[in-house]
């Protein structure tokens, strides 16, 4: 018999992880490689997001998109979902599964029922991570070169 070392009722029991509500949520890519399919007829990518801020921070969802596939249609989905990430992330020229790492983009999450394993998080679509706002001096109206000194901005106006 073995002692586990610590007393169970200190830790409160796992519950699995549930999916994040609906909506849109800050993430970096993690990971990202190329497999093959299960019948090996084709590939998909297979990415690692990891949301980045906010009360699911730390929180992962992953995301395949065919690249090759025996079905033009599902090729033809996992083609778009990619370059609809790749232009979130500010790269609508990549060719290597490499250059998505450590990229961050909007995910926008949605809640799908899996039949087999009960309600997953599923990616819906992609933006970029909006830039905060830099504060700009404010600007002078230009004078005219035509405009006496005493009607210039900033001046009384008359004599």
């Amino acid at each position: 018999m073995a002692n586990f070392g610590f007393n169970l009722s200190e830790h409160p029991p796992e519950e699995g992880f549930k999916p994040i509500p609906p909506g849109d949520y800050p993430a970096i890519i993690t990971e990202a490689e190329i497999k093959p399919n299960s019948a090996n007829t084709g590939a998909y990518i297979k990415v690692k997001f990891v949301i980045t801020e906010g009360e699911y921070v730390n929180r992962v969802i992953f995301n395949n998109y065919n690249i090759s596939h025996p079905n033009p249609q599902a090729e033809q989905i996992g083609r778009g979902q990619l370059s609809a990430l790749c232009l979130a992330i500010g790269l609508p020229n990549a060719s290597d599964s490499d250059q998505l790492l450590n990229q961050s983009c909007m995910i926008t999450l949605k809640i799908k029922n899996n039949p087999q394993y009960g309600p997953q998080n599923e990616i819906k679509g992609y933006a970029p991570i909006a830039q905060p706002m830099q504060p700009q001096a404010p600007q002078q109206q230009p004078i005219a070169a035509h405009t006496p000194p005493f009607n210039q901005p900033g001046q009384q106006s008359g004599w």
